[in-house]
Formats: C-alpha cells, sequence, structure tokens
C-alpha cells in the first residue's frame, strides 16, 4: 500500500470502517509509515538487532562508529514523545550513552525544521544536570519524510546537516539526516540497474518499496538488513481491525493538519506580496485565495503597521 493508496484509504474507511474488509482482501501489506505501525515496526523490544540493523544502515554507521545496542525508553525527557505536539516517534540511546530520535515526517511542512531543532533542544537541555559540566552527548537525528521537502534538489534524498564554522566542521556532536522516500524511488527509476547506489541504506529503502508495492521481498537481503520475520511483521494479517481503525484516526488528524499548512502558506505568500506592493488581483491569481480574503488580510496589515 503506497502513501497515495494509504491515503484514499484512510478517507474512505473513516467515513466507511465496513470497507475495511475489501482493504484486507485488495493489499497484502499495511502502509509502514504511518505513526503507529511504524512504531511497532522500528521499536519492536522483542526484536532489538532491527532496530541497530535500521539506524546503522540509515545513519551510515559502520566499525567503530556503528551502533551495537539500542535502548528504548525517555522517563528523563518527558515531553519528547508523550506531548501532543512532540515531533518523535521514537527516541533511545545508544551503548555509548549517544541519544538517537526518529521521526516520520508525514506532511510537507514550512516550518518542519523549526520543530525539528526545538525538540532536538529539549533533549540536549536534559542531558545536563544540575552541578554537572556542559560536556554533551554525540546525539543523532533522523528524520524519514514521506514528502519531499527539498522539491528543487532533484537528485539529492539525503540531507546530512552539522553545524559549521567558515565552511568547516564546527561542532561535531550533532548529526541530522533526512531522507526523502519519494525522491530516492525517482531516483532509481531513472538510473540504471548497474549505476544505482548500492549502500545499505539503498537496499534497506528498496525493502520499504517492496511493502509499498506489495512486492515479495527475497529472505537473504531481509536477514541480511533487517530479519527474516519483517515480512510477516508488515502483512496486513497480523493488525486486528481495532489498530488498523486506531491508525485511521490518526492519519485523518495528519490530513486535516496538512489542509491548515497549505492554507497558512498561501496565507504567509499573501501577505509577503502584500507587504512588497502587488496588487489584489495578482495576490489572488498566485494565491488562489478570493480578493474577499486578500482585502481582509491587507486590512489587518494596514491596521498592524498603523502607529499606536
Amino acid at each position: 500500500m503506497t502513501r497515495n493508496e494509504f491515503i484514499a484509504f484512510v478517507k474512505d474507511v473513516h467515513e466507511h470502517p465496513e470497507h475495511l474488509a475489501d482493504y484486507r482482501k485488495k493489499y497484502k501489506n499495511v502502509y509502514p509509515f504511518s505513526d503507529g505501525i511504524f512504531k511497532m515496526l522500528m521499536a519492536n523490544e522483542a526484536k532489538p538487532k532491527r532496530t541497530v540493523k535500521f539506524l546503522n544502515a540509515m545513519l551510515g554507521l559502520s566499525g567503530d562508529k556503528a551502533i551495537v545496542t539500542f535502548t528504548l525508553g525517555v522517563p528523563e525527557n518527558p515531553g519528547v514523545l508523550n506531548d501532543k505536539t512532540a515531533i518523535f516517534d521514537i527516541y533511545g540511546t545508544t551503548q555509548a550513552g549517544e541519544p538517537v530520535l526518529i521521526e516520520v515526517q508525514q506532511n510537507f511542512n514550512f516550518l518542519f525544521i523549526d520543530r525539528l531543532i526545538y525538540y532536538t533542544a529539549r533533549v540536549v537541555s536534559r542531558t545536563v544536570k544540575k552541578a554537572q559540566d556542559y560536556k554533551l552527548p554525540h546525539i543523532y537525528v533522523l528524520s524519514i519524510l514521506t514528502e519531499n521537502q527539498f522539491p528543487k534538489e532533484r537528485n539529492t534524498y539525503l540531507h546530512h546537516a552539522q553545524l559549521v564554522r567558515n565552511h568547516h566542521f564546527f561542532y561535531e556532536k550533532l548529526d541530522i539526516f533526512l531522507i526523502e522516500l519519494e525522491k530516492f524511488f525517482a531516483i532509481d527509476d531513472r538510473t540504471s540497474p548497474q549505476c544505482r547506489e548500492q549502500s545499505d541504506r539503498a537496499e534497506m529503502l528498496r525493502i520499504f518499496r517492496d511493502v509499498l508495492e506489495d512486492r515479495d521481498i527475497p529472505e537473504d537481503k531481509l536477514k541480511k538488513l533487517l530479519d527474516k520475520d519483517f515480512a510477516k511483521d508488515v502483512s496486513l494479517k497480523g493488525y486486528t481491525d481495532e489498530t488498523l481503525l486506531n491508525e485511521v484516526d490518526g492519519m485523518t488528524d495528519m490530513l486535516y493538519e496538512k489542509q491548515g499548512s497549505y492554507l497558512q502558506a498561501k496565507i504567509d505568500d499573501a501577505q509577503a506580496m502584500l507587504a512588497e506592493g502587488d496588487s489584489v488581483e495578482k495576490i489572488s491569481r498566485i494565491t488562489k485565495l478570493s480578493e474577499r480574503e486578500i482585502l481582509k488580510l491587507k486590512k489587518e496589515l494596514e491596521e498592524t503597521d498603523a502607529p499606536a
């Protein structure tokens, strides 16, 4: 079940829960990147090696830098996961006490990076207790983007962000990895097989594409990169109706959030154009907002700028 198919599934089943049985017949696998399903798959305490393999592949860690163990649970970081506005889906620490933050970003969002930095900063601040020095652990942030955030960078699906000073590394203990799924698939499609990326990260993403497109995955490939049970764990047969309906409810909230984000983006564009002196007609043509809505924004802008 691809992302678009899952969105259609969510809209339908939200209105008609009885249609769930029909989708069970149509699809073999769940959508692995909905919030609850992703946590069940990649933060399974009974299968810790799966999480470790996933992280090492996604973060490109090997040799001495490879993660050996990953411990779930964040009692010292309240609000990072249980706050309704929190961003991270999975949080844990490596054998070296290094925090790893994992999230799936479902929507294109202009404030996505702001939120990512904000919640990362909350984790950083909680690593320093009273009467301790300010020696901080290495922190890894992994964000799986189901919708492209950087559409102008057509040939770059992996974005590795670090702090730099004058174009040189300044602080080496914060690594942020942003991975655009759909862009990776598009790059794969237009690249000849012999020239495609052969990293563990790329192979891992291809496994997820097989899941999304209901294709069989070779057992040896699963055993190497994840584990042999992964194919069973993504099967729709393993999820109760209650679990799937809960995912539908969660995704429905996300779709409403997406609609709000797009509307806010239009409003922000209109306000910027008004500030530049563009005509109401031009702004309406570009943003698709009505002239009445733009005139209201113009009035609000003029009232804000008026001297007290």
